[in-house]
């Protein structure tokens, strides 16, 4: 029996080492696998499309893993491979920043979310409030404290002057335009208000307070964020090997911009002291960023949902990406020259981020984090799907400007909502499918742009919603009105031109003519040209005050017009014209007032 015994038990021990040797794969071997997987795919795809990258740096991390790729050039001029000192400018992952210094304070008892932010303001301080309706730091960390957005004084080159935070602040051309909670529109002057307090109330310089709390900690000594980087001398010198490009390759120059509202947009490093924040993010107690291990995770929690539905929008000034695991939160950047993403799944302890030279760049950007977080898949539901034709319509972004001469570029920024068989859409050119009724998602896009929700708005009738902004319904009637306006302003300006090429025949002929008349038309393109001027320099990035010139000019123009055009009226009313003449002058004062109705609609005059 012993023997049989001893002889079982032998058995036993045999299968079992067996089993151990072949039949049992350890955690640890399995991840292994899997990260080798990932990073084929990860190298496969930067291959792929490599003919249209500048420079990349991506860091992924899984767990305690970390994958690391570069790929192109900093400087392509010069052929500068991208290499570890290669510096990248975050762009407005640099909130980031902002919202972990915010929830600091708030565990330290000093801030709290839900308070009147005037009661951390100075007494004197010139807020851009409208509404009597408090505004709460979960408001600009939502980015729906109502505020407008503008095109001037964002990004400057070679300023003169440095400000300090209140001063950009408080000059700043923004007006609160919505009631808090009202509509989210992504707002850089909530965030920089937000930055500010944290001044306020740690009674720190904002740039100093990051350094002692947020770089020197996790020892981020590659890292810059004033806006003229004269915190960081190595990361001001590696920034001058560094060039932006277009998606085209092609060079911006210049493309070194100083951000005056510097926390929302100015921070700058190399990716792997970027990936020294991601893993503070991902560890599981947040140290050494937060005391309370709370704070991490509620950083993290869910804190805005789409309207009317269970779907994550934002969690403490992160953005949920749209994915696989649906725990994923972050931010993107775009600069004048550079692009980047950062996205942190805490739940699976995965984090992504992407730096690229490139300006308005999504193929790396977006593409990356949709590789490694999977893509969107929405909850099954037993919902009848609606009849998507009550979403018809034109839609423009909350996040404009909604006053001054800036609020014309809203003109191009909307979209054309159709319907597609009963229950899809057409947006633009993309096509939607229905989720379910007010949730539509698109496979023509990155997971970042692919999920829109609609609903009901109780005083803009209908809205839209996708990840940093809602989309306001337009009437038709306004849409086509407002298009009428520039349309005939355009008419009026051909007429001008082709009046003076005729008044220079004449004159070349030694024809009588009209000096009245030639004098207003020949003021009616010099304000065109003068309108288009003011709309370049607003694209390539300019202050506001440097503009006054140029919009006071059309202020001088519409008074000097309306006295040209009442003695021309007095003329018709008083001395006898042909047909002739009276209808050239009567086409003239029409298209003046048109003109004047363009100036003073899209308030381009100051």
């Amino acid at each position: 029996m012993n023997a049989n015994k001893n002889k079982l038990f032998n058995i036993f021990i045999s299968v079992f080492l067996i089993w151990m040797l072949f039949g049992y794969a350890p955690e640890t071997a399995f991840s292994a696998t899997e990260q080798q997987v990932l990073e084929d795919k990860l190298a496969d795809y930067m291959t792929e499309h490599e003919e249209i990258a500048a420079g990349v740096a991506t860091i992924v991390i899984d767990e305690d893993e970390v994958i690391y790729k570069m790929k192109g050039y900093s400087n392509i001029e010069e052929q500068i491979l991208v290499n570890e000192d290669t510096v990248f400018e975050w762009a407005s992952i640099s909130k980031v920043l902002i919202w972990i210094s915010v929830l600091q304070l708030v565990e330290t008892g000093e801030l709290d979310l839900e308070a009147d932010i005037e009661t951390y303001l100075p007494a004197d301080f010139r807020s851009k409030t409208k509404f009597e309706d408090p505004i709460t730091m979960q408001h600009l960390m939502h980015h729906n404290a109502g505020f407008d957005d503008s095109y001037t004084d964002l990004m400057i080159h070679g300023p003169t002057k440095k400000k300090s935070l209140r001063e950009v602040l408080e000059e700043a051309d923004i007006k609160q335009v919505f009631r808090p909670g009202e509509v989210v529109a992504y707002s850089n002057y909530g965030s920089g208000l937000a930055a500010y307090i944290v001044e306020e109330v740690s009674g720190l310089d904002y740039r100093e307070y990051v350094r002692e709390n947020i770089f020197e900690p996790l020892q981020m000594t590659k890292t810059a964020i004033d806006p003229e980087l004269s915190d960081n001398e190595w990361v001001k010198e590696q920034r001058g090997e560094v060039q932006g490009y277009s998606t085209a390759l092609e060079l911006i120059d210049p493309n070194f911009y100083s951000i005056p509202m510097y926390p929302v947009g100015s921070a700058m490093g190399t990716a792997s002291d970027l990936q020294k924040l991601m893993q503070a993010l991902l560890a599981e107690d947040g140290t050494p960023l937060f005391e309370d291990e709370k704070t991490i995770d509620l950083m993290f929690e869910p804190t805005l949902y789409y309207p009317e539905t269970d779907i994550p929008r934002v969690a403490n000034g992160l953005f949920y990406l749209p994915s696989k695991s649906r725990h994923v939160y972050g931010h993107g950047g775009n600069s004048k020259a550079f692009s980047s993403s950062f996205y942190v799944d805490r739940k699976e302890r995965t984090g992504v981020l992407v730096l690229t030279n490139m300006k308005d760049e999504s193929t790396f950007t977006s593409g990356i984090p949709e590789i490694i977080f999977g893509e969107y898949a929405h909850v099954e539901n037993d919902m009848n799907l609606e009849n998507s034709s009550r979403w018809e319509g034109i839609y423009e972004p909350a996040r404009l400007p909604r006053h001054g001469f800036s609020s014309v570029y809203g003109l191009f920024l909307r979209s054309h909502t159709k319907q597609s068989e009963a229950h899809d859409l057409m947006i633009n050119d993309l096509s939607y499918s229905q989720l379910e009724p007010s949730i539509y998602k698109t496979e023509d896009d990155l997971n970042m742009y692919s999920l829109d929700v609609y609903s009901k708005h109780p005083l803009l009738k209908k809205m839209l919603s996708n990840t940093y902004s809602d989309l306001l319904y337009v009437p038709y009637y306004k849409h086509l009105l407002e298009w009428g306006v520039i349309i005939l302003g355009g008419f009026a300006v051909m007429f001008s031109f082709g009046f003076m090429i005729v008044s220079i025949i004449k004159k070349i002929r030694k024809k009588q003519q009209s000096i009245l008349l030639a004098s207003q038309h020949f003021l009616n393109i010099f304000m065109c040209i003068n309108v288009i001027w003011i709309s370049y320099e607003t694209s390539t990035m300019t202050t506001y005050s440097s503009l006054k010139l140029f919009l006071t000019a059309n202020v001088m123009y519409i008074v000097i017009s309306l006295v040209i055009s009442g003695y021309l009226l007095f003329q018709m009313r008083n001395k006898k014209t042909n047909k002739y003449e009276a209808s050239i002058k009567m086409v003239t004062i029409l298209s003046t007032i048109v003109l004047c109705v363009n100036i003073v609609y899209w308030e381009f005059y100051y």
